[in-house]
Formats: C-alpha cells, structure tokens, sequence
C-alpha cells in the first residue's frame, strides 16, 4: 500500500498570540500545511473573531472557518506568571505568530530579543499596522482605513467593497515569508524576525496600474485590466445574463470573433477611443443574438476564457469549486458541518478536520505536556 505522503509543515508548532482576521488567515494557511497552531488567547473573551456573528454553537462561524484544527490556550499575556508561561511555550515552537502594536510585547517582557534569548531558532512574523519604524510604529488601522489610504475606494467608487483586501492579503504575504524564514532557518539554524505590515496588504492590487501612472499612463481607472479594451470586459447576452471576456492573448481574440462570426474585429481587440467604442457595439449585438449558456457552452468547446457572472449566491453553489477541491464540509464546534472553503493549495495541505476549539479548550493539556506549571 501506498504510504500517505507527509504534510510540508507536519512537526512544525506554531504559537499564535495575533488577533483578527489577517492572523486568521495566516493561521488557516500554516494549519492546511500541517502545522501545530496553538492559540493564545484571553481568558473570558477570547480572539473577538469568536464573538463576531453568525454563530454555530457558540463560535463566530468565521472564527470556526478559520482555526479548524487548531487549539487554545488561555492566558493573560498582562501577567507576569502567564507571561512566563507564553515564554515557556515559545522555547517549544518554531513560529511566533502576533498583531499587537510595536513594543506592547516587549513591555510584558514578550519582545523579540525575550523570546530569541530562549529559543534561538524562533521565527517571530509581526502583522502591525505599519511595521515598527518609529515614526509611524503608534498608527493603527483596520482594513477599510488601509484600502481607502492606497486608493482602492476610489476605484470601486467611493463604495466600501465588502472584501477586507488589506487582511486577507497581509495573511497570505505573511504565510510567504514565514515559509521563507523557515527554509532560511534550516540552512543556517538561526531564526528570524520578519515584519508584514497591513498596509502592504492592497498594494499589490496596485502595482501595475502605479507603474502605468509612473510612466504618463492612464491610471488604474483607464488600465488594460480595467474594462477599457473589448477583450477583456463584461457583456450581456440575448437573455439579459452577462458573461465575462478575458480574451487577452491574440490567439483567444482571434477565436473569440471567429465564434461570434465577427472577423472583421480581427486586430480591435485593444481598440481604445472611437475604435474601442464601435469595436465594443459590435461585440453587443452579437452576443445579443444567443443567451448567456450557449455562448458559454460554446466557449467552453473553443477553449476560451470566457465565464459567467454570477451572483453570490449562485457562485457559492458552483459545482466548480468543489470539483477542484475547493470547497469541503467544514466541521463545526457543535458537531454539524457546513460547506467552506477548503484548502487553498490543494496539491499540498488538506483541511484539517477536527473543528476549531472551544476557549481555553487546551491549556491544562498543553501546559502539562510540556511540563509548564503554575
């Protein structure tokens, strides 16, 4: 028989003491790896992402989504005696995971030179705001204030985009550098402080349409990537469904008018001004003449990047996903499960399958595994 190939981060414990969401991420990421991910957290209340609704058996769902198959710990980290007890359980991990304001830990005797002086071998990653240069360590900001800070908000109108894009990004940029410290870790046997602020979270999203506006481009209103170009738009088909065109390469414009018997449209595809305008028209009428499943039923035999748009609800039904294994049941503290997000790299983690814990569900237990006492 086959034996089960082991997880890329099997062995490796993780010491969370973040808060929020981007730790959330970051924690999902290292847990569908195979890590240990022991959550410290404060007695009585617990990360807020627990008391964050809708719940299912007492847990935010959002909470439960995320820290599936971790553990908790809880401490008062403002205590010297428990403050302690996070430097004990530090000597017996490998990453260090926290949120708060550059200098808070070291004021509880919980800084990074503390916790190195202890276990040299520790990667310590810091999810601030803005990372510790002093003159803008005190700022705080939550996602919104970041998004709107680098302009986001001006490009979906003023809107607040109900994505937390700055979160979810710092989380995943942090996992990178966290696997980054550890490769680094097993070459020289030292460990590393890295810094993710949240502010770097949108940028990202930014970059090419910065390096257009460096350069006397349009900006990110007018970039190739916003819906200026006939290529690479949102259209409505004859039943009143739109579908999406992401025809960017010659090859799939080329077979895009080919399919909508449009060859004179051969070489429009970047048409912009009054070009752009007639191009796009022509693109309308034709897709008018057949509703959205056929085009798309087509498209899918052409091979082109074509796709519908749909709403929320229908896109969270997508068969897709869940072909893709993307999607799983997610077990939840009350013993249901409901269908999540599962994980997010497939080929290398698995969804952990024993559902998030309960506050302080594993202090006694863990403290006494690792003979910390009281």
């Amino acid at each position: 028989m086959k034996s089960k190939a082991r997880l890329p981060l099997e062995g490796v414990v993780v010491l969370d003491l973040s808060r929020m969401l981007p730790g959330a991420v970051l924690a999902r990421q290292l847990l569908d790896l195979g890590a240990r991910l022991i959550k410290v957290e404060e007695p009585g209340t617990g990360d807020p992402m627990r008391m964050v609704p809708p719940q299912v058996g007492g847990v935010g769902v959002g909470f439960a989504t995320f820290f599936r198959g971790g553990e908790s710990v809880t401490l008062d980290l403002r205590e010297a005696n428990d403050a302690q007890k996070v430097l004990r359980l530090a000597t017996h991990a490998d990453v260090l995971i926290e949120s708060f304001r550059p200098g808070t830990l070291e004021s509880w005797g919980l800084g990074w030179d503390d916790l190195r002086a202890e276990n040299p071998r520790l990667v310590w990653c810091s999810l601030s705001s803005f990372g510790s240069a002093p003159e803008i360590c005190d700022r705080v900001a939550h996602d919104l204030n970041l998004s709107a800070m680098a302009g986001i908000l001006d490009l979906v109108g003023g809107r607040i985009p109900r994505l937390q894009l700055a979160d979810i990004t710092s989380g995943l940029l942090a996992g990178s550098a966290i696997l980054g410290g550890l490769l680094a870790r097993e070459r020289d046997g030292a460990g590393r402080r890295l810094e993710q602020p949240l502010a770097a979270g949108p940028l990202p999203f930014l970059t090419w349409s910065w390096a257009e506006q460096a350069v006397g481009g349009g900006g990110a209103l007018d970039t190739l990537l916003g819906g200026v170009c006939p290529c690479y738009r949102i259209y409505r088909c004859g039943d009143g469904k739109s579908l999406s065109l992401a025809a960017l390469e010659p090859k799939f414009w080329s077979a895009f008018v080919e399919l909508i018997g449009a060859d004179e449209l051969e070489g429009s595809a970047f048409a912009l001004g009054e070009d752009g305008t007639r191009t796009v028209a022509a693109v309308e009428r034709a897709l008018a003449t057949r509703p959205r499943d056929r085009w798309l039923q087509s498209a899918e035999e052409s091979g082109l990047p074509m796709g519908p748009v749909r709403s929320f609800d229908e896109a969270a039904a997508d068969p897709t996903f869940v072909s893709a294994g993307l999607i799983e049941q997610s077990p939840m503290p009350d013993g249901t499960a409901v269908a999540g997000v599962g994980p997010w790299n497939p080929s290398l983690g698995r969804t952990p399958e024993r559902p998030a814990p309960q506050l302080g569900e594993h202090t006694e237990a863990i403290l006494e595994e690792l003979g910390i006492r009281n």
